[in-house]
């Protein structure tokens, strides 16, 4: 099915795959929330398919601050990391996200030992990002919408599979 006149579409642009590496409680907050600090460390940045610019970058560390809503109903991510491609090149990730919270997201995101894999479909961020390396430039200058999911590894790892597509403009002048 086409896309309505006006309405912007997804072009699936990029992969990240990252582990959480603490969860770091930072208690309840002023605005009721509870604060959680989610620090992650090495990962992989890599774009897919036809999505230009090409990228291929190591995620070298970030942090994730989870402010878990008073009713325990919803989560809200505000995200920064750093990922730097083989020639040193680096550029910023910036998103902000809403999590579903249930039983199967919040013994993942507490960091709960019996915590199980979760599917994508618990999770929407919106992103871009920063870097002024001519080659990645074009970037600055688009959004994105992400799906995430968190899988628990036989090691007990937390990683976070992040499937993000840009966003385009819808066309037309309906």
């Amino acid at each position: 099915m086409a896309t309505p006149a006006g309405f912007p579409s997804l072009q699936p642009a990029m992969l990240i795959r990252c582990a959480l590496t603490g969860f770091l409680p930072c208690g309840d907050i002023y605005t009721g929330s509870t604060l959680f600090g989610l620090p992650f460390g090495e990962g992989s940045l890599v774009s897919v398919g036809d999505f230009e610019p090409k990228l291929d970058f190591k995620m070298r560390n970030g942090q994730d601050w989870f402010r878990i809503d008073n009713d325990k109903k919803h989560a809200r991510a505000t995200i920064s990391g750093m990922a730097v491609d083989a020639e040193g090149r680096a550029l910023r990730c910036v998103a902000e996200g809403v999590f579903d919270l249930n039983e199967h997201t919040l013994p993942l995101i507490t960091g709960d030992a019996a915590a199980k894999s979760i599917p994508f479909g618990h999770a929407v961020e919106i992103m871009r990002f920063e870097c002024g390396h001519e080659e990645y430039k074009a970037i600055e200058n688009m959004l994105f919408a992400s799906s995430l999911r968190l899988v628990k590894e036989e090691s007990g790892e937390i990683v976070a599979e992040i499937a993000i597509s840009r966003i385009i403009s819808g066309t037309g002048q309906e």
